[in-house]
């Protein structure tokens, strides 16, 4: 960690910048005393705040947005607890001369013992408020995966854009009569996000987006923000990561390969659930890539194939809510270019995936590429090369203009001992993506851990074999 903080602090000294002059966006939650998990304390706050000022950063207004488009070194501040932000926050903020902007979710607009903060945060020059869309919150009942069960409810967004459309409008009034303000920005939490949803919230005059990411955000344009939500326990090294959008804990990938046949391929999809978070531990890893199906049946919900099961969107949630970084899905070749529009539509639909692996007809700027962008704004391309030694390499798109394209692939080994010395060759070669099939990674792990080597991050266990009842 010591060499990466001061890896980091080397790049800011130099003035080196993100690759884009995206604004950067901050998020805090809420602010108290004494600091707890969850709780950040004022005077981190104060440090970050100091930190940013230090290095040159211009905390900006929602509305400068436009005219800073040049700026590399241009923060939008955002603080998601309006109570503690008025108790905590402001009296930071008037210290520093610094705008922010403090997001309102529809629980907090609703409850009276937050109208005083809110009427406490219109008065002041220094903050701006704007409408939250939060996640629904803990899984319901049914999100789990459905091997061969057919769909019960209809595909489609429209009830689900309608409550938005409803929830937004009812937030918009309460903001309102709190400030005499309409709000033109709205603030998504993670994985709310998407082209959808950001069309119904654009039909109320919120033209401004500030999704929110849990890992490093990406660099943003026009009038979108994307917002690093800061951890509670977290020190400047934290503020220093988000200036240059690096995280060390997020590269190299190393990911295990999922395909959905697999989780249906017998017994209880919850423990092989189980056994793929298992290998994730073991190693350390921090991605996963996960094979959706084919033309001949999907395992998600679309119109474009016939549906298998629903597998994909709830193992990936279950993946993210257990620390998994990265989700990858590969989008399903068919030879039809516009049934894979269909079939990419659909899947980005139904995952708030990092990374949508392409057919290898796909080409940048084509109508699946915009398709799948459309349903997830921040979402990374790659295309599959679909020949030469490893048909299951992929080539990334750049994080950023000016920067160069990263490679990956599941390796190709089929055998235990192949594996780790084919990993080992590619990163050398600068490939940043490596990872390896889920059943092959279970019988490499009934040894000891150095013959995956290649494949294991610092933070992968040492200890306790995978069970040999793993088996495939």
């Amino acid at each position: 960690m010591r060499r990466s903080l001061s890896f980091l602090f080397l790049l800011l000294a130099a003035g080196v910048a993100p690759a884009s002059a995206a604004p950067l966006g901050l998020a805090w939650g809420v602010v108290g005393e004494p600091a707890s998990e969850g709780v950040t304390a004022p005077g981190t706050v104060a440090e970050h705040l100091e930190f940013l000022q230090a290095h040159g950063w211009q905390p900006i207004r929602l509305g400068d947005l436009a005219r800073t488009a040049d700026t590399a070194q241009a923060v939008v501040l955002t603080f998601d607890d309006p109570t503690s932000a008025a108790l905590y926050v402001l009296p930071l903020l008037e210290l520093y001369g610094m705008p922010a902007v403090v997001t309102v979710g529809a629980a907090q607009g609703a409850d009276p013992a937050v109208a005083p903060a809110l009427a406490m945060l219109a008065r002041s020059p220094w903050i701006e408020l704007v409408p939250r869309v939060d996640a629904a919150g803990e899984p319901v009942a049914g999100d789990a995966v459905r091997c061969g069960a057919p769909l019960a409810a209809a595909l489609g967004e429209e009830p689900s854009l309608s409550a938005l459309h409803a929830a937004l409008t009812a937030q918009l009034a309460v903001l309102r009569r709190a400030s005499a303000v309409a709000p033109t920005a709205v603030a998504w939490a993670p994985g709310t996000w998407s082209g959808a949803a950001e069309a119904v919230a654009a039909s109320l005059g919120l033209a401004t987006q500030l999704p929110t990411f849990d890992t490093m955000p990406p660099p943003l344009s026009g009038s979108r923000v994307a917002r690093y939500a800061v951890p509670s326990w977290a020190g400047i090294w934290a503020i220093a990561q988000a200036a240059v959008r690096w995280d060390p804990a997020e590269h190299p990938v190393r990911f295990v390969e999922v395909d959905a046949a697999w989780m249906c391929a017998g017994g209880d999809p919850e423990a092989r659930l189980q056994r793929i978070l298992a290998v994730v531990r073991r190693l350390g890893l921090n991605g996963v890539r996960l094979l959706p199906g084919d033309a001949a049946g999907a395992w998600f919900p679309t119109t474009g194939a016939a549906v298998r099961g629903d597998v994909i969107g709830p193992l990936a949630r279950s993946l993210r809510a257990a620390g998994v970084s990265w989700i990858a899905v590969d989008v399903p070749t068919t030879g039809d270019g516009g049934r894979e529009v269909e079939l990419g539509s659909d899947l980005a639909r139904a995952v708030d995936l990092d990374v949508a692996v392409l057919p290898p007809t796909a080409v940048a700027g084509d109508r699946l590429g915009e398709a799948i962008r459309y349903m997830r704004p921040a979402a990374r391309l790659a295309w599959r090369s679909g020949s030469g030694a490893n048909p299951r390499a992929f080539g990334l798109a750049p994080l950023a203009p000016g920067l160069v394209p990263r490679r990956g692939a599941t390796v190709a080994a089929a055998d235990v001992r192949g594996p780790d010395r084919e990993a080992t060759d590619l990163a050398i070669a600068g490939w940043e993506w490596l990872g390896l099939p889920v059943e092959l990674a279970e019988r490499g792990l009934r040894g000891p851990l150095r013959g995956l080597a290649a494949f294991a991050l610092p933070a992968a266990a040492t200890t306790v074999p995978i069970a040999e009842a793993h088996g495939p």
